[in-house]
Formats: structure tokens, C-alpha cells, sequence
């Protein structure tokens, strides 16, 4: 069974909850191991804020490299099928991402929004990026920004629209992937399960 992907429950775990969307966009709730979600506790929520409080400025792209190499190591060892390939600067392209979504895949996005911050992206089309934000915002939060739109009845896929020149753009507005030296995505796909004869 599919369950609906979900929010963020403080300031900072925007890096936990997309990680955790990813799998629930992926696969059917049945078929997760909970290792996964142990893991993912594990090594997200590890950035120390100003004031010295682990998790406070949420987690790092260090914990991310280290959960994606942990999923790897666990897929190989587990024959679970789902693969990771990190993309940082001049290798996060347009291409690359609308590949991995049109092989059953998503994307974790380390993007702009007043900070730096994790959503997921789940489908493109020619002029728009379909995105999960996990933090919540109101439904007239963008009626000023032509490039974003919030969506309320998308909750297994997307919940915000937004243009693909924003996403590409190297400005620090909403949903901007930044410039490109500071650039960090995830390919993260269910791999087809291979049978036997």
C-alpha cells in the first residue's frame, strides 16, 4: 500500500523527511525495511547550529554522502533493489535528472528557501518541476511568484509546481538549485527486480 508523503515536524528535518519521502514515493509501504528509516535517523540531523546544538542547522551534504553509500551497501547485501548516485556542480543537469525520473526513480534536491534545504523532485515536464516540499506552507504563500505554485491534492507526488528555469536558475530564490559549485543532488531508483529461470 501507498501512503502519502509527509511533512517536516520541526525547522530542521527537511534532509530526514525527503529521505523518508523518497522510499514512500518508491515503494509500497510492505515492502521498506525498517533498517532503512533506522537509518536514516542515524545519519540525518547531524549539522551543529550556532548554538551547539547537533541538528539545529539540520544535516549536512556529509551525512548525505554517508546514508547514499549505507543504501548502497545495504541494496548489495540485502538484494534490495534500489540504487543511489550522488551528482554534485557541473554533473546536476537537466538530462540527468529527467532520467532518473523516467526510470522510476526521484530525485533529492539540496535547493534555496531562505537557507539552504532538501525537497524531492518526482516528475518534470517540459516547463515545470512536480516537487515535494516538506515544509509546510500556507496555500496563497507563492500567489506573488509566477515560477511557484502550492498544490493540495498531489499528497503522493508533489505538492508544489515549479518552472524549470527556477530550478537551474544560480539566484538564491525558492526551490533554485544555487550556484553551480555549490550544486548536490541524489538519484535514487527502484531498480526492476530481475527474475530467475
Amino acid at each position: 500500500m501507498k501512503v502519502p508523503l509527509r511533512f517536516q515536524v520541526t525547522e530542521y528535518d527537511c534532509g530526514t523527511t525527503s529521505l523518508i519521502n523518497a522510499l514512500i514515493y518508491l515503494f509500497e509501504r510492505e515492502e521498506l525495511p525498517v533498517s532503512f528509516l533506522k537509518a536514516i535517523y542515524k545519519y540525518t540531523l547531524d549539522a551543529e547550529g550556532e548554538n551547539g546544538i547537533i541538528g539545529a542547522a539540520g544535516t549536512s551534504r556529509v551525512a548525505v554522502e554517508k546514508l547514499s553509500h549505507w543504501i548502497k551497501r545495504y541494496a548489495d547485501n540485502h538484494d534490495f533493489n534500489i540504487s543511489c548516485e550522488i551528482l554534485e556542480k557541473h554533473e546536476v543537469t537537466e538530462n540527468r535528472i529527467r532520467e532518473c525520473l523516467s526510470s522510476n526513480g526521484c530525485v533529492l534536491a539540496r535547493c534555496y528557501q531562505h537557507t539552504e534545504h532538501y525537497v524531492l523532485i518526482t516528475g518534470m515536464d517540459d516547463n515545470f518541476a512536480y516537487i515535494f516540499d516538506p515544509y509546510y506552507l500556507e496555500e496563497d504563500y507563492y500567489y506573488n511568484d509566477s515560477q511557484v505554485a502550492i498544490v493540495l491534492n498531489q499528497s503522493f507526488t508533489h505538492n508544489r509546481i515549479v518552472k524549470i528555469n527556477r530550478l537551474f536558475n544560480e539566484s538564491k530564490q525558492d526551490f533554485s538549485l544555487m550556484e553551480i559549485e555549490k550544486r548536490e543532488i541524489v538519484l535514487i531508483n527502484k531498480k526492476a527486480q530481475t527474475t530467475t529461470v
